[in-house]
């Protein structure tokens, strides 16, 4: 089994200005720079000062507005020769992206997000576009992953609480996981499992669970990272995603306005952990009303009927993979349980 980890790894206020010096230590002189569309003008300040006090010669600069797979491999198979690694800087589009590059390159990749609203800035997969449509590719897992809290901080909250809504989902996951096991054989990773549900205690257990706490959003980052790494060890996304994520991305593609993808995740795992029978579906609930994230939800709501059509549709999303929305009549109780019980009648309308 081949398993690889980020090798640099800096969570802290401040952590742009210290980009220069983390690539030099680690031998990358020669970098592609990856901004998403906006970032620039955010940090790239701090990136530039960074980068030139470290004398890292920025090769090819790229500003992706698109995660089009036909847009990305222009891009990678036209970086200059003695490119030594590839930095991608902004949020969920230009990190999938610099990873794809990256991948397609077999050159190694710094993660530099500047929001947290899922895991995806750590794991081995990238969410691309291939004519309009959503999928998820293969792309290696960073490098590095370098993570400024206070850049974190300035972000909007729903931001931060999708990211909290994400990294709450593993306890679903995990559960489903564990049922495809007994229902058809489906090899489990114990050591994946154990890595996400790690992850996901740290932050139950953390005292302070508000997100402009520089030390709780360092936390909630570096839980974060090993989701990814729980991905990576399994071989698949299964530690990560579950039902929950099956209702989600059928959400997407039937509500008129989607959601951030952890805000849409988050909700969907109140009710898989209901379906579930998950003793853990009380923690899911308190750690979402104190960090905020069901407050946010409640201001605005999710659409209700592309909620209970996306439970209907969410087993097609991913056929085979079974999950407790596998499970005969899980559908019906699930849809029956939502219209009736009153937890609902503020999250969704």
């Amino acid at each position: 089994m081949d398993i690889r980890i980020p090798s640099l790894l800096r969570i802290k206020p401040d952590a742009l200005f210290k980009l220069g010096k983390y690539l030099r230590k680690n031998g990358f002189g020669r970098i592609a720079l990856i901004y998403g569309e906006g970032i620039e003008d955010l940090v790239g300040r701090s990136v530039r000062i960074s980068l030139d006090s470290s004398e890292i010669t920025v090769v090819r600069r790229e500003v992706v507005r698109s995660n089009d797979v036909a847009d990305l491999m222009t891009v990678a198979f036209d970086l200059p020769r003695g490119t030594q690694a590839v930095v991608a800087v902004g949020g969920g589009v230009a990190v999938d992206a610099g990873k794809y590059i990256g991948f397609l390159n077999r050159l190694p990749v710094i993660a530099v997000p500047t929001a947290i609203s899922n895991d995806g800035f750590a794991s081995p997969g990238a969410s691309l576009r291939v004519d309009g449509r959503r999928i998820s590719a293969t792309a290696a897992i960073p490098f590095g992953v370098v993570i400024d809290t206070a850049v974190i901080a300035g972000c909007p909250p729903r931001f931060t609480l999708s990211g909290i809504g994400d990294l709450i989902s593993k306890y679903s996951a995990i559960a489903d996981w564990k049922l495809a096991y007994h229902a058809t054989g489906e090899a489990i990773n114990d050591f994946s499992v154990m890595i996400a549900l790690q992850s996901v205690q740290n932050l139950v257990t953390h005292p302070v669970k508000t997100i402009d706490d520089l030390g709780f959003l360092q936390l909630v980052c570096g839980a974060l990272v090993m989701s990814g790494v729980a991905m990576e060890v399994a071989g698949s996304s299964r530690p990560a995603s579950g039902s929950e994520h099956l209702i989600s991305h059928a959400y997407e593609r039937l509500a008129s306005r989607p959601r951030m993808h952890g805000e849409q995740v988050g909700v969907a795992t109140i009710a898989t952990g209901w379906l579930q029978g998950d003793p853990s579906r009380d923690t899911v609930l308190h750690v979402l009303e104190e960090t905020g994230f069901l407050a946010s939800i409640r201001a605005d709501p999710l659409d209700r009927a592309a909620f209970l059509s996306a439970i209907r549709e969410a087993p097609s999303v991913k056929p085979g993979y079974h999950t407790v929305l596998s499970e005969p009549d899980a559908i019906d109780r699930l849809t029956g349980h939502v219209e009736q019980d009153p937890l609902w009648q503020d999250l969704l309308a």
